[in-house]
């Protein structure tokens, strides 16, 4: 096993993982127009279980995906819940946190429009998806975000930050993700699967990095302001360790011929969810392999001076990296 030596002391400026990359396209003309719907207000403003069942009949994507309706016997249980919920007195303490944290939505709905302007740029038939903001009382894990074509459902909730009295049941490498600031590029990393192509049959490892890659470079090019070490899910202080210690941990993927991997029991290990890649190092963070894709895909990037809808549409991950010359 390698044994890696890190720097005694991280670089907290890098030239790639910094706030004043800004070099997007000039969007300002663009016209934007997002239609937002407090569907979270309205839930409070309600008064009686009929009025709650209609609410349910009226939203069906929120009772659905938020509270699960279709896994109960009879929509009265839902109901019921629900309006225990919007008169329980520790809920309600959430919920007005929701408002002293959102307020009116002001920046939230200026910063979608912003990131949709770029989206716009780059796909000129993008409509933006109506924005709905529920909340569901810290319901499971999964019922934070909703996106399709037409719209987008954010539950507030979840995303209170550090001062909230309540926080969402997760593992803390996963919490720091449940804050205002990363709610649109987390909305933004999901719609790239709109226009992320790629081939059902590659199953390896590198196709899925090279997948999770282009979602970043999207979200790179869509909110080109946002530090690298958000587009990551990493903290500063990760980022600037996988930045300094790129090549050993490049070197971790060619000397165990990873890149080729079909196993379903390795790839998880470099590209899902974990709090550290211990199979390079402790100090590793976890998807590690969605990192390195995202290198890949800026050098292919450089070396053909592609645009971001031809990348997005090329589904052949094994050309991309060939092209790309990817070497650290």
């Amino acid at each position: 096993m390698r044994t890696l030596i890190w720097m005694a002391a991280l670089s907290w400026v890098l030239s790639s993982c910094n706030n004043n990359r800004c070099d997007g396209p000039d969007v300002s003309e663009i016209p934007i127009n997002l239609q937002v719907n407090r569907l979270d207000e309205t839930l409070f403003s309600l008064k009686s279980k009929e009025e709650i069942r209609q609410f349910l009949q009226q939203y069906p994507v929120y009772a659905r995906n938020f509270v699960g309706i279709h896994n109960y016997p009879h929509d009265s249980i839902v109901v019921n819940e629900l309006y225990r919920l919007i008169r329980d007195p520790h809920i309600d303490t959430l919920y007005r946190e929701t408002q002293r944290t959102f307020g009116d939505l002001t920046r939230l709905k200026q910063e979608f429009e912003e990131a949709f302007r770029h989206v716009k740029y780059y796909y000129p038939d993008f409509q933006p998806p109506t924005l709905y903001t529920v909340f569901t009382g810290l319901g499971t894990v999964g019922s934070d975000l909703y996106v399709s074509d037409s719209i987008m459902m954010v539950s507030l909730d979840f995303f209170l930050g550090d001062s909230a009295s309540f926080r969402p049941q997760v593992y803390d490498y996963i919490l720091k993700r449940y804050s205002p600031e990363y709610i649109v590029p987390t909305v933004i990393m999901l719609y790239s699967g709109k226009y992320n192509q790629t081939s059902v049959k590659d199953e390896t490892l590198l196709s899925d990095m090279v997948f999770y890659g282009k979602s970043y470079f999207f979200t790179q090019k869509i909110i080109p302001c946002l530090p690298d070490s958000m587009i990551a899910g990493y903290s500063e202080a990760q980022a600037s360790l996988v930045e300094n210690n790129t090549k050993v941990i490049w070197s971790h993927f060619v000397e165990n011929e990873l890149l080729f991997e079909k196993s379903n029991f390795i790839k998880p290990r470099y590209v899902d969810e974990r709090p550290n890649t211990i199979e390079i190092s402790n100090q590793v963070p976890g998807r590690i392999g969605r990192w390195l894709g995202w290198k890949i895909i800026q050098a292919y990037m450089q070396k053909t001076d592609s645009s971001l809808p031809a990348l997005m549409q090329e589904n052949n991950a094994q050309e991309i990296f060939r092209q790309s010359k990817y070497k650290p």
